[in-house]
């Protein structure tokens, strides 16, 4: 009976490391997400007596657009890893999952802001979202730095009509080994390009 409990014990030693690092990204994302929310919060929610705090939140988020970008590899802002793109996705489900809405900018390769009219410029038309009622459109964008045994992820959210930055979270991700071929280039010296590149003008 003692063997079968530590043949328990090592089995669950074993797969506890695996089941740990497959949360680490995830919950990375989440904090970043609360700390952008609480962020937006202060500037955004206001003070209507005649709503709830809960009600005043919801209406805050539900008029912020937000758009996702890669974050990029503070080293080479032409590179970006598969993990990075996944902090996007993780950190998008948060926001989306708190109520804010979001746009997928993948449908074009190459997406331009102008500083005066805040439009987007995609492959084809995309409307102007931003209004008197609402804290327009906001991009998110960031970046990452890989040290040693972890990759420190910073993410920031731009006003797109202003760029000023209206949130800023940050968080870090140990490095374990089912992370390790989310952090691989193709090849020598070279990151993985993003598939979707913006520039402010």
């Amino acid at each position: 009976m003692s063997r079968f409990f530590v043949i328990i014990l090592v089995v669950a030693a074993l797969l506890f490391p695996l089941t740990a690092a497959a949360g680490t990204v995830p919950s990375a994302a989440d904090s970043i997400g609360r700390q952008m929310d609480q962020q937006l919060m202060m500037r955004y929610a206001g003070d209507d007596p005649d709503m709830s705090k809960k009600q005043r939140q919801a209406l805050a988020r539900s008029r912020i657009m937000i758009m996702g970008t890669t974050p990029a590899d503070i080293n080479n802002l032409e590179a970006a890893s598969p993990l990075a793109r996944q902090m996007t996705e993780e950190v998008s489900r948060w926001l989306v999952n708190a109520g804010y809405r979001y746009q997928e900018l993948r449908k074009g390769s190459y997406i331009r802001f102008d500083r005066r009219t805040g439009e987007l410029i995609l492959t084809r038309e995309v409307r102007k979202l931003s209004s008197a009622r609402g804290a327009g459109q906001a991009i998110l964008a960031g970046t990452y730095v890989v040290s040693g045994d972890q990759v420190r992820f910073s993410m920031i959210l731009i006003h797109t009509t202003s760029n000023e930055v209206l949130a800023k979270g940050a968080a870090t991700v140990p490095i374990t080994d089912d992370l390790l071929p989310l952090l691989e280039d193709q090849a020598p010296g070279v990151g993985k390009v993003p598939t979707v590149h913006t520039r402010l003008q």
